[in-house]
Formats: C-alpha cells, structure tokens, sequence
C-alpha cells in the first residue's frame, strides 16, 4: 500500500510560512530585510528595463530624434550598470555571508533548544523525528521559504510594473494580456496537479528502490549476501517496482501531456491574437507605436511566466510548510523537568520512598524504597530490564518519578536546583561515548587548558589508559574518531570505556555511578580498573550497576531488582547465605569462570 504525503491546509500553511518569517527576522533581521529589498529591485528592473527600449522605439518611430536617442541610451547603460553593480553586490558579498551568518544562529538556537529537552523526548519516535528533521535540514528550507516570499514579492512587484506600463500602451490589450495570462496559468495548476499526484503516488516505490540500492552497496549487508540466497529476493522486489514505476510514468505522461498540448495551442492562440490585434493598431489606426508594440508583445510572455513563477513558489511554500511544522513542533516543547532553587552544598543521604516509575503506560519501577549514606558502596544487581539503569536516571532527574518521592539529604530532589543538583553527580553509563575531540577535552569535558594536565593524566592512568596512552605520539592532545580529522584514532570499546570512566575520576563529584564500568574490559583489566576506583573513589558514594558480580563482593550492600522491584537487599555473605536469587546468580558466574579456567 503506498503511503501518501501530507498536504498542508491552504490557512495552516499560511501560518507555518509567517512562522518561519518572524522566526528569521528574530535571529537575522537584515537577512530577510535585504533579501526582500532585493526582491523589489529586481522586481522593478523587469518594468524600468522594458519602459527604456520602449521610449527608445517610440521615438524612432515618431522623429528619429538622435540626440533625445543618445539621452535614452545614455539613461538606460547608466542605469543597467547601477542595477548589476547592486545585484554582484549583494548576491557575491552580502547574501552568502549572511546566509551563513544565520544558519550559524539557526543551528545555536537549536542547540540550545536540545540541551533543555527532557530526556523523555527522546523515547517518543513522532517528536524525535522531528528533532532530528530540524536539526538536519530546517537551515534549507528556513532559507528556502525567504528566498520564495522574496521571489514572490518580486514577481508581483514585477508584474504590477509590466502591468502598468502595457496599461499606458492601451487599456483593452492590457486587460486581454491579464486575463489570458491567468488561463494559462490555470492550465498551468491543472498539469502540475499530475505531476503532484505522481509523485505521491512514487514516493513508496522510490523509497523501496533506494532501500534495495542501499543493500546492495553497504558494506554492512555485505556478508549476509554471500552468505545466503536474500539477493534475488532484492533483486525480484527491484524488477517488481522498476514495473509499477513505469506503468506510473506512463499514465502520468498522457495526462501531462494532454494538458501541455492544451496550453501549446492557447499559447500559440493567444500570440496570435495579440500579435494581429496590435499589429491593427500600429499599422490602420496609428494608436500604437513601434515601442508600445514590443512593450505590449513582450508583456504578453513576462506576465505569462512570472503568473506561472507566483504559482509555482506558492506550491513549493505549501511543501516547505510541511517541515515548517515539525520545526514548530520540536522548538513549542516544554520541558516537564523543572528546577528548583535549593543549593545542593554536600550531599549526604540519598533515599527512594515508595519510588514507582512509569514509561508511557508500562510501570517499569514499582514501589522501591532504599537508602544510601554518604561514603557508601552500593551495588543494583539483576537481569536486563529489571529497572537497575531506570532508577539511576531518576537519581540525576534526567527523569522524573511518577509515584513516591526521591530525597537527597532529606529534601526531595525536585526542590533542587538541576545544575547544583548534577555537579555533585559523575556517572559512567552503560552506553557511554567518545566525542570527535582530543582525549583531553573528552576526559574533562570542556576546553583543554594546561593546567588540567596532571587531573587528566592521573584519571587516564587510574582508568588502566596508561598504557594505551604511551603509545600515542600526541598523547593527551590525540584527536578521537576522525569525523573531523583524517589523522584521528579510533579506539577499541574497552579503551573508550576506559576514556568514559577517566571522566569521572577527572571530577570531584559526591556520588559516583557506575553503570557497567568493565563491561568492555578483560579481567586484569577491571582488577585494576577497581583498584582505580578505591583509590579516586575512597571519600565518594559509590552506586554500581553491574552483571559481573566479582565487584559486589566489596560494597557495604547489593540491591537486587527483578521486574521494577527489589526482592533482595543484603552484603554479598549476606545474600549468598539466604540462597536466593543473587545467590544462584553467582554460583552461575562462578560455574562459568571455574569451567573456563578448566
């Protein structure tokens, strides 16, 4: 079944066009000042170049007077390099760097608008669409609908111009010239309709006709290919819509192209007519002359063109409107996480009452209440989707409960303001990342400055990088991933792992959370990965979030979660004497290493 494109309301995409105007002129208001200035210049030019040959004809027609000939001919060059001088000017020098000069603000505010977005947002499919739509392509068709008022103010600027002047020349013509310009462009909207509904109607086939291209030419695809028969699936799949693409073309083609013969013949027609009408008035009458002949023919086609132009920008407006939309969307969200306006000076006590956390209409936390101290070791232990990751987010608020309430000293979490609230807080998440800058702007998170040097070093060498680290020329100043360079180096998982748990020894944060930290790591690796954190971590709290439960034998109390609650809470000794789930848990792990060992 093919999916069909959206259509935009004629009034609500007169609404998202005025959006994006005001949105414009707010971050760049000499962008569309001068676009729309321009916009009338060149509009204007359309009926001042037309008025100079006319008056140039018309007094050859009337006396051959050379000199007032030189006068016109004098006016029209100094005029025509004042016009291209201002038009070099603007469209080399101004608009590009002002252009540029607005994405940059557009992308800012952008960036801006993202880093206050609830972490929420991102789990809804429809609104991160949008977000990724805006941040990716708003720029082209923010500056796509100037450029289409713009020209659309240029184009009635211009045929008001043309109008009035063809008005001058006889009121009659000029009446006919306007009307059979609006037929044409009816014909006009009546073949473009086919070509619009083509395209929904192609949408589908195109994007399963790319797809199947993209699976030929990834490199991700291509073991599975050679591995199996699915390329003649493809292959069939391609021949099947490469045949609905033609039978669509096809029929599309006759309709298109009855409606191009129609407006051929009127074209033609209408020439005609007002060639043989005016030629009466030059030739018998004497109410024309030579210029007003030409003005009048000439405005004839300008007005034809330019009623087809207006016709086809407010089409491309209605398009743009669409994506104007989703931009509307993202930048109207309000985040639902609100701060506080308590310090958080030290922390001291960290405790859920009855905490229940709720993920669009499936509770994913139920009623799970603990207390943590400060100095403590704590380890959330449990199998995947038992809620251990969940109730970290909740501590740093990067969501918030939907039952119970969470207290940092007391006070309940949300009294505090966010930014006090989560400098006191360092976490290593299970699905960490390395930025596409030097290890040292990754591992203190801001701009490099060399009296960072020794807290940088010191943390990359508590994070077992030490070695690793050596072996770089650049050491500490090595760019990562080569998004932005060429020379960058990409790391293996357990070294970025190591980058990701060197940014929270880098810190002097109060509670520490570590979500996996050595899940990327070889034994003797997370042996001294440990050591690292009892050397950086030995006046902090310490939450662990881990599979391996080689590192909850040291902490002062395990939770253990299953289904969003907790079912048992103890010391390691504690909990392997109750011989329940943490206990089969470990006897599991403990087989496996035992059995490998063998």
């Amino acid at each position: 079944m093919n999916k069909k494109k959206e259509k935009v309301p004629f009034k609500k995409s007169v609404k998202n066009n005025i959006f994006i105007l005001k949105m414009t002129l707010r971050l760049h208001p000499g962008f569309v000042i001068m676009r729309f200035i321009m916009g009338i210049i060149t509009g204007l030019n359309h009926g001042i170049s037309l008025f100079f040959v006319s008056e140039i004809l018309n007094v050859l027609d009337r006396s051959a007077d050379f000199t007032k000939i030189m006068w016109l001919c004098a006016g029209m060059a100094l005029y025509t390099l004042a016009y291209e001088l201002c038009f070099e000017w603007y469209y080399k020098l101004i608009f590009p760097r002002q252009k540029l000069d607005f994405i940059r603000k557009l992308h800012k505010h952008f960036f801006i608008k993202a880093n206050e977005l609830d972490l929420a947002c991102y789990d809804t499919p429809e609104f991160y669409n949008d977000f990724v739509y805006s941040m990716r392509n708003s720029d082209k068709s923010f500056i796509r609908t100037i450029e289409q008022l713009a020209e659309t103010l240029k184009n009635i600027i211009a045929s008001a111009s043309v109008f009035a002047l063809v008005l001058t020349v006889n009121p009659i013509i000029s009446i006919v010239i306007l009307g059979l310009s609006l037929l044409s462009m009816v014909i006009l909207i009546l073949r473009n309709g086919v070509y619009f509904k083509y395209n929904l109607e192609m949408n589908d086939i195109w994007r399963k006709k790319w797809y199947i291209v993209r699976f030929f030419s990834l490199a991700e695809y291509a073991k599975e290919i050679r591995l199996s028969n699915v390329s003649d699936n493809m292959m069939n799949e391609f021949n099947k819509e490469a045949e609905n693409e033609c039978t669509a073309v096809k029929r599309m083609q006759l309709k298109a192209s009855a409606y191009q013969t129609v407006l051929e013949i009127f074209t033609c027609a209408t020439t005609l007519f007002i060639l043989l009408f005016l030629s009466y008035k030059l030739i018998v009458t004497r109410e024309v002359f030579i210029g007003g002949f030409t003005v009048a023919l000439s405005a004839s086609w300008k007005l034809r063109w330019l009623f087809t132009d207006i016709q086809n920008k407010i089409v491309q407006m209605n398009q743009d409107s669409l994506y104007a939309d989703k931009v509307k969307t993202f930048l109207e969200t309000e985040s639902k996480i609100k701060s506080g306006d308590v310090e958080l000076d030290k922390f001291e006590s960290l405790e859920f009452e009855n905490v229940s956390f709720k993920y669009k209409d499936e509770y994913v936390l139920n009623n799970v209440s603990f207390k943590v101290m400060a100095g403590e070791r704590i380890a959330f232990v449990g199998y995947n989707g038992a809620g251990k990751t969940t109730t970290t987010k909740l501590i740093m608020r990067l969501y918030d409960v939907t039952d119970g309430r969470i207290l940092i000293n007391g006070i309940d979490i949300r009294d505090y303001d966010i930014v006090s609230l989560r400098s006191k807080l360092g976490a290593v998440f299970q699905d960490y990342k390395v930025f596409a800058a030097t290890i040292a702007e990754n591992v203190i998170g801001d701009s490099y400055n060399e009296k960072d040097e020794r807290i940088i070093i010191d943390a990359l060498n508590d994070s077992t990088f030490q070695t690793k680290l050596e072996n770089l020329e650049n050491g500490i100043k090595t760019e990562l991933t080569r998004e932005f360079y060429d020379t960058g180096t990409d790391l293996s998982g357990g070294e970025n792992q190591k980058i990701a748990i060197a940014r929270v020894f880098a810190h002097q944060n109060e509670l520490v959370i570590m979500d996996e930290p050595s899940s990327a790591l070889d034994p003797i690796a997370e042996y001294n990965l440990n050591l690292g954190i009892e050397k950086n971590a030995k006046d902090k709290t310490v939450i662990f979030i881990t599979h391996r439960l080689s590192t909850t034998r040291h902490v002062n109390r395990i939770y253990m979660f299953e289904n969003g609650r907790i079912i048992e809470q103890g010391s390691h000794e504690e909990l392997i004497e109750n011989r329940g789930k943490y206990c089969e848990m470990f006897e599991l792990q403990a087989k496996k290493y035992r059995q490998k060992e063998e």
